[in-house]
């Protein structure tokens, strides 16, 4: 199956699921959302700044995510802005327009940050300037960030490739591919490097650890095994955020499990059956998990036992979680951010994006504003004590826990 078919199969079919919404539709059906209850605020949240970024394709997921580098914040929007912002205030250092539609990135190195387009090319720009150094042709459209690692820059695209090029030239180094099933969902998790690995996770359920020198394949976990008689009932797809802690990664998968790998051998730690699309987190030996049906998980790192369950939020199409200090955070479809305690799952404080961006840009009763819901599929980045959530119609507010500590900083 080509890949322009291959895309119109999937998206039709995660329509029908609920799944992804296609561009500029609105018309999803919220009906069953669990409705909110009134909480009792335990945590003393300060919004601190909002500015608008750009757009972001519906339902991003890995897409476009924000990025933290010292005291820099980069992001990348779909109509092909790059830009820089100072972490402190939100100014605007500098921005470009490519001209084209971006599908990934930004990823971080030392002196570039790198995007990819619609048209699969890998864009290398200037961290100071946002001045473009190079352009490399990849396989197909990337639609998580690039990895930098050992002046290299690792890439996974869509159509099941791992690819690893020069920093200063873009040249291609090497390549690894596997075949993909006929359907997918439209994403890619983000590959991490640690040490000499690179751990990727693809659509076929699978976790793989290549060599970076040379791309020789380490070791493979099978994270899910499809099941069922449509290729709609057989998706596995590695899609959301993994995260590894003291030389264990943790992954989830859609329609499989959630388990902890050894990074040493790929050896299975512990593995639970749970499917989720967003990703997950790891606090201090927790494991933060939103599932399919947007409940909240928190699981003991070294065993997979259920710690805590937070149920209330179901069918509010829960983000990624984000870990903040002593609380784990989701953001919703109605642009609420939930704030739930990590000792229990408790809910603790919430935020509304819409109030927030109009107590900080000072929007009046009678200004035009946008009538889009304030969703939130960009996985929200935390940074110490620092929240920065960039919502599906582009704009990026940040949070601070009301005990202020220095700028941390974070790739």
């Amino acid at each position: 199956m080509n890949v322009v078919l291959k895309r119109i199969v999937v998206l039709s079919a995660l329509l029908a699921g609920g799944l992804l919404t296609a561009c500029g539709s609105s018309q999803k059906d919220y009906s069953n959302a669990t409705p909110l209850a009134s909480i009792d605020t335990r945590l003393a949240v300060t919004p601190l700044w909002a500015v608008q970024t750009g757009d972001v394709p519906p339902s991003a997921h890995a897409q476009l995510p924000v990025k933290v580098d010292g005291e820099r914040v980069y992001l990348a929007d779909r109509d092909g802005g790059v830009s820089a912002l100072d972490g402190h205030k939100g100014k605007r250092l500098w921005r470009v327009n490519l001209g084209e539609a971006l599908a990934g990135g930004p990823g971080i190195g030392a002196r570039h940050l790198f995007v990819a387009t619609r048209k699969a090319e890998l864009v290398a720009l200037d961290k100071e300037t946002g001045a473009e150094q190079w352009r490399q042709r990849i396989s197909s459209e990337m639609l998580a960030a690039p990895v930098v690692a050992n002046e290299q820059v690792v890439v996974q695209t869509i159509d099941g490739k791992i690819s690893v090029h020069d920093v200063a030239t873009g040249n291609r180094l090497w390549v690894y591919a596997r075949s993909i099933p006929n359907l997918t969902l439209r994403g890619t998790s983000a590959p991490l490097v640690v040490d000499d690995k690179i751990l990727a996770g693809f659509s076929d359920g699978r976790l793989v650890a290549l060599r970076l020198t040379d791309g020789e394949l380490l070791w493979e976990a099978t994270i899910a095994t499809p099941h069922g008689r449509t290729d709609l009932e057989r998706l596995v797809d590695i899609d959301g955020l993994f995260q590894v802690e003291d030389g264990i990664v943790y992954v989830s998968s859609f329609q499989g499990r959630v388990a902890a790998i050894s990074v040493v051998n790929g050896n299975v730690v512990w593995a639970r059956d749970m499917s989720s699309y967003t990703g997950l987190a790891v606090g201090v030996g927790q494991v933060f998990v939103t599932d399919a049906q947007s409940k909240v998980w928190a699981l003991d790192g070294r065993t997979g036992a259920t710690l805590w369950r937070q149920d209330n939020l179901q069918g509010r199409e829960l983000s990624a979680p984000a870990v903040v200090g002593d609380s784990v955070v989701v953001a919703d479809f109605d642009g609420f951010m939930h704030w739930l305690s990590r000792d229990d799952g408790q809910f603790i404080a919430r935020n509304n994006l819409a109030v927030s961006w109009g107590k900080l840009n000072h929007v009046w009763e009678d200004e035009e504003q946008d009538e889009r819901r304030r969703s939130v599929t960009v996985p929200p980045l935390a940074v110490a004590d620092t929240l920065y959530v960039r919502d599906d119609t582009g704009a990026l507010t940040v949070f601070r826990l009301a005990s202020r500590r220095p700028f941390a900083v974070s790739r």
